[in-house]
């Protein structure tokens, strides 16, 4: 209860605030009467004193350093019982308290002190009462939070709900883990008491913090924590009421129980990418044994051998060798694309390498919406072609080998989209895929030959018909019905310019290629 609750409530509603109004909030400890000399002596921190003026100082420089005594103690304000032994205040003890911020009340003096006392101390023992259910109502609801199946986003959604505010934990880097409601904190606001060095004054701290950036909406952070390593960040909406001491305990006690979430999920993650790992890893590499117990063990793990795949690579900001950031951060990416694809209802196929965390991604997912998801704006993503069959992942894991080194930071590439461009710069590896992606099946047909030779003698002259025809020795029909099964084996659309430039460039770079 504080004081201007307290002033709202009969029988204080009576009572004339003459100094410190700008100061009611202060919470109130307890109600005493105090009329003897020396009373500071007496007084606790956040007490509010009931006094008849009896052994007040009437003037002068004592009734202006009781006052700042009072303040110093911490008093929470005085009563003065009117117009018995006083008839006011002194202007002294007025200037100190508006100085000092101490407020001072004149009461009646019909009004008993004992009304006083019994109405503050009840209201403030049903607050305590009231604490004490909400208490056990939080730990409750935490503690079963602990043990639910819903992780994080059960945490938010329970400390969101018990506070009636706004709530989310975060990862180190400022990236949502869970939301309540959602998406509530955004990066920006991250972002925003990142770069006024909130974070470093969290991290300092045991418990919650409250914080107020310049252009945000004041919040309370607390440092998530692992055996005194930081693992993430609870954040909480302080824009309205100032949050009580067991609102703050609340958010603390949160805070363990999403350490001990996060702790669960890794060792969880820890176990499923032993056996994940190890199967993404073979497949993309090269290394996987096509025997009936390991393709057994492949669709436990959720891999299809028909099912088309693309293998998706992110990139982190992390040189090689990786520090122990590194591997943590390598680690919180891994979980984070493990999440996303769940929440897509996709199997975790996922595996850690160097500085990198590669995943199997059914050909039917939204790619663009799944990188919008893992929220990763300084790492890049490189997408291969979908491939099925184990020989089909292996083609993945090198399309991804040769596209790593053009990712962009906070950049999508997919392999299609690359692959002309590296052409056109000059790289022989792009270079020699972007021939055999469109030769290779003019040469394994039963006429690969001759439409391999129609190939070349289009792009030599400058795709005209009767001339190609002439060259070849063929009538015209044939030249077209030619033309057509090359467009369909190649996927060039030889009517645009765009197909016959890649087929030109496709023709000279397989007559480079030749011995």
């Amino acid at each position: 209860m504080n004081l201007r609750e307290a002033l709202a409530t009969s029988p204080l509603d009576a009572g004339v605030i003459v100094a410190g109004g700008a100061h009611l909030d202060r919470e109130i400890s307890w109600v005493q009467v105090v009329d003897h000399p020396d009373i500071e002596a007496w007084v606790e921190r956040g007490q509010l004193l009931l006094s008849t003026g009896y052994s007040w100082p009437k003037t002068g420089k004592a009734a202006r350093v009781i006052v700042e005594k009072l303040a110093a103690k911490g008093a929470c304000g005085v009563v003065l019982a009117v117009p018995h032994f006083m008839q006011h205040f002194p202007a002294q003890s007025i200037e100190a308290a508006e100085r000092v911020g101490l407020p001072l009340i004149e009461l009646a003096w019909e009004i008993p002190f004992s009304e006083i006392t019994r109405v503050v101390h009840r209201e403030l023992m049903d607050q305590q009462g009231r604490a004490l259910a909400k208490s056990e109502q939080i730990h409750r609801e935490l503690t079963q939070a602990a043990v639910s199946g819903d992780g994080l986003f059960d945490v938010v959604r329970v400390l969101g709900t018990v506070l009636e505010r706004a709530v989310a934990i975060t990862a180190l880097d400022g990236s949502v883990l869970a939301t309540h409601p959602a998406a509530w904190l955004s990066a920006e606001v991250f972002r925003q008491h990142q770069g006024e060095g909130a974070l470093s004054r969290i991290d300092a701290e045991v418990g919650p913090v409250r914080l107020q950036a310049a252009t945000q909406a004041a919040v309370v952070g607390h440092a998530v924590r692992i055996r005194a390593e930081r693992a993430g960040y609870v954040w909480v909406d302080d824009s309205g009421m100032p949050m009580s001491e067991l609102d703050l305990r609340a958010v603390e006690h949160a805070g363990t129980v999403a350490a001990l979430q996060i702790a669960h999920q890794r060792e969880l993650s820890a176990q499923e990418a032993r056996l994940g790992d190890a199967l993404v890893a073979s497949l993309v590499e090269g290394r996987f044994d096509e025997k009936p117990q390991t393709l057994e063990r492949a669709r436990l793990l959720g891999w299809r051998g028909d099912t088309a795949y693309r293998l998706c690579a992110v990139l982190l900001d992390e040189p090689n060798p990786l520090s122990r950031e590194g591997f943590q951060r390598r680690e919180e990416v891994g979980l984070r694309m493990g999440h996303a694809l769940e929440r897509l209802r996709q199997a975790p196929l996922i595996s850690l390498s160097a500085n990198q965390v590669h995943a199997l991604v059914p050909e039917g997912v939204d790619i663009a919406k799944l990188w919008a998801a893992l929220q990763l704006p300084r790492m890049a993503m490189g997408v291969s072609q979908p491939h099925s069959g184990v020989e089909g992942m292996h083609r993945a894991g090198k399309e991804i080998a040769d596209l790593v080194e053009h990712l962009k930071p906070g950049r999508l590439h997919f392999f299609e989209e690359m692959l002309f461009p590296r052409v056109l710069a000059g790289d022989a590896a792009a270079q020699k895929i972007f021939v055999s992606r469109l030769f290779g099946p003019l040469e394994d047909g039963k006429r690969g030959q001759h439409l391999l030779d129609t190939a070349l003698a289009l792009a030599d002259e400058g795709f005209h018909l009767q001339r190609t025809a002439d060259r070849l020795g063929v009538h015209i029909s044939t030249l077209r019905y030619r033309h057509g099964r090359l467009a369909e084996l190649s996927g060039l659309d030889l009517e645009s310019v765009e197909g016959r430039f890649r087929l030109q460039v496709a023709a000279r770079l397989y007559l480079m290629q030749q011995p």
